[in-house]
């Protein structure tokens, strides 16, 4: 018995600090009104409003919870506050008989991005995949009217590209590979506990002078040999000139390798295929 109330204590913090104000929830696009606490470089939220803004499971016995986005099977016995399925959630607070989740935590499970505008105050947690899912829907939509526009009118022989220069029908255009750059990277890492904890954020820009399709960045985080550890994968139907797009993710490194590196491909609709120097 002494052993759990041991592990229970070390799993749980316990505050008395005040509530902070400057913040703005967004959960799913949706405002959450709830109480929230942010300490250090992480902001917890009540799990109980958390849970009615998502599609998230949720079992309750006292003051222990299991989150699961499926069938919920509780654990035998709790060393921890809060479980996502059979994982216990590691960065939890008890206050004023609330319990308080870690967004950024719990978004490593849901397969979720939280991204924070310190300037604004605003957070917003999202499910990527829904978006990328909706953005591919939409992007398919118009690809499929512009289908049907061109079954309708007639094309001349040759068209023009806006900078004017004269392309016949049939040839592929190509955009410079580095057309789409990443602009504003920040990768912050720090060491907690015999682990490493990463939050990346960066913004891509389109530097080309016309709209760029079927954008791809995949971000992987690899050993000194080059080994992957870790994907991410963002993709986005389409940037117009001078636009930019945010990028964010949380990463928990289970691993044995002290200091992963980051590497980065950009992949997009027309993009110039560069041949290798031959020496």
């Amino acid at each position: 018995m002494k052993i759990f109330h041991k592990i229970l204590i070390s799993t749980i913090l316990i505050v008395t600090f005040v509530l902070a104000k400057e913040l703005i929830i967004f959960i799913h696009n949706r405002p959450y009104k709830g109480e929230y606490i942010y300490q250090g470089n992480r902001i917890y939220v009540e799990i109980e409003q958390f849970t009615k803004m998502t599609n998230l499971k949720m079992y309750k016995q006292g003051n222990y919870y299991v989150l699961s986005e499926k069938t919920i099977v509780p654990p035998s016995s709790f060393s921890s506050l809060v479980y996502f399925n059979n994982k216990p959630l590691k960065y939890v607070i008890l206050k004023d008989s609330k319990v308080f989740i870690d967004l950024f935590e719990i978004s490593s499970f849901t397969n979720s991005v939280v991204q924070f505008n310190k300037e604004t105050g605003i957070v917003d947690y999202y499910n990527k995949t829904k978006i990328e899912q909706t953005a591919e829907q939409i992007y398919k939509a118009s690809q499929e009217i512009y289908k049907n526009s061109q079954e309708v009118y007639d094309t001349s022989k040759e068209i023009y590209s806006s900078d004017k220069k004269k392309i016949q029908v049939g040839e592929k255009k190509t955009i410079p590979s580095d057309a789409i750059k990443i602009i504003e990277e920040n990768p912050q890492y720090e060491d907690r506990n015999n682990r490493g904890e990463l939050r990346y954020y960066a913004k891509i820009k389109n530097t080309y002078n016309e709209t760029i399709q079927e954008i791809k960045v995949k971000i992987k985080i690899v050993t000194p040999a080059n080994e992957i550890l870790h994907e991410e994968t963002f993709k986005f139907s389409s940037l117009k000139p001078g636009e930019t797009r945010e990028i964010s993710f949380y990463w928990i490194n289970n691993t044995t390798i002290p200091s992963p590196q980051i590497k980065y491909e950009i992949d997009f609709k027309g993009k110039e295929i560069q041949e290798e120097t031959k020496k």
